[in-house]
């Protein structure tokens, strides 16, 4: 069923778990919700692994870290004490945030992004040559996160992060297994899609990052178009990730038109910056309230049913800023 949204990303790294000096407090721990409770947005989205580690301490996989102690990065030292010092306390990192989230009245997503796998040997990675989610390890060693995300944690949905390669991740195939394996990825959303709706957890919604047009989908793999047909998923987010430049014209007619058909939502990615081409060494800046408007208008008018943002210029300390993050409503 169609659900209209406002959510907002948190990456736990960037704006979380790089930036605070360690020993972590409860305030501290809660700022990813408390920053955006208040504004437009109902539903978080957090970014549990970012394909080397996952950021809680699961029983399915590796904790971030674990495989690269001592640390010869500041960021990394922080994540792994911050994490660990609210675990000396028995507090889990992660349930801090969903019970966070569900005291402020939003919904909890975990996102996980897939060209990658904490934990599993390296050589199975399409960036070293290997064959990615052609192998089976890696196809059931991704299910059984999920699993653990949907029975033991309290989310109200899942997000599956297919949209992060090559900015982000590794791709799932090589490019000469992507004809004969796509079924095989279609195969395994069934498989994930039963398992998160029969779920004896709390967790029902499955949703899913992809790229914008057909084309690049079926370029690597994904066969969204099945996967809408069959009500594998209930929400798809077309996105680009790597320069999140805000674009109101994101080729997603077509992709509006067949999830409506199906009644899936659609929540477009409302990217953060923009790129000014004028001031060639300034790269990338916030973009405005009004860039973000417009962008929002563009998606509401073309069918769109909520919207998705995040990187915001965090901390939220002045009037602009808060308009901003409720200008996506």
């Amino acid at each position: 069923m169609r659900k209209q949204r406002t959510i907002y990303f948190n990456d736990a790294r960037h704006y979380y778990l790089f930036v605070f000096e360690p020993p972590m407090n409860l305030e501290d721990a809660r700022k990813p919700i408390d920053e955006v409770a208040g504004t437009s947005v109902d539903t978080f989205s957090y970014g549990v692994e970012r394909g080397d580690g996952l950021f809680y301490p699961s029983k399915r996989s590796m904790r971030f870290g674990e495989d690269i102690q001592p640390f010869d990065q500041a960021a990394y030292w922080r994540v792994w004490n911050n994490m660990q010092s609210l675990i000396d306390k028995d507090l889990d990192p992660l349930d801090i945030l969903i019970d966070r989230a569900h005291e402020k009245g939003m919904e909890f997503f975990a996102s996980v992004r897939l060209g990658s796998s904490g934990g599993l040997d390296p050589k199975l990675n399409t960036k070293t040559g290997g064959r990615g989610f052609v192998e089976e390890i890696v196809r059931n060693h991704i299910v059984g996160v999920l699993d653990e995300l949907a029975t033991e944690y309290k989310t109200d949905g899942l997000e599956l992060d297919f949209a992060a390669p090559p900015g982000g991740a590794s791709f799932y195939f090589q490019p000469e297994d992507v004809t004969e394996y796509t079924p095989v990825m279609t195969d395994w959303v069934r498989q994930v899609s039963k398992m998160v709706r029969g779920s004896s957890g709390t967790c029902g919604e499955i949703g899913a990052r992809i790229y914008p047009t057909r084309e690049a989908n079926e370029k690597v793999g994904l066969d969204v178009v099945t996967w809408l047909e069959e009500r594998l998923i209930d929400f798809v987010v077309p996105m680009v990730y790597g320069h999140n430049v805000v674009d109101a014209d994101m080729p997603i007619d077509w992709l509006i038109e067949t999830a409506h058909q199906h009644d899936i939502s659609v929540y477009p990615m409302i990217a953060p910056y923009y790129m000014d081409d004028s001031r060639v060494r300034s790269g990338s800046q916030h973009a405005t309230p009004e860039m973000m408007r417009a962008a929002t208008s563009s998606y509401w008018n073309r069918g769109a049913d909520g919207m998705y943002t995040w990187f915001l210029n965090w901390p939220c300390r002045t009037r602009s800023c808060r308009r901003r993050s409720n200008s996506i409503n």
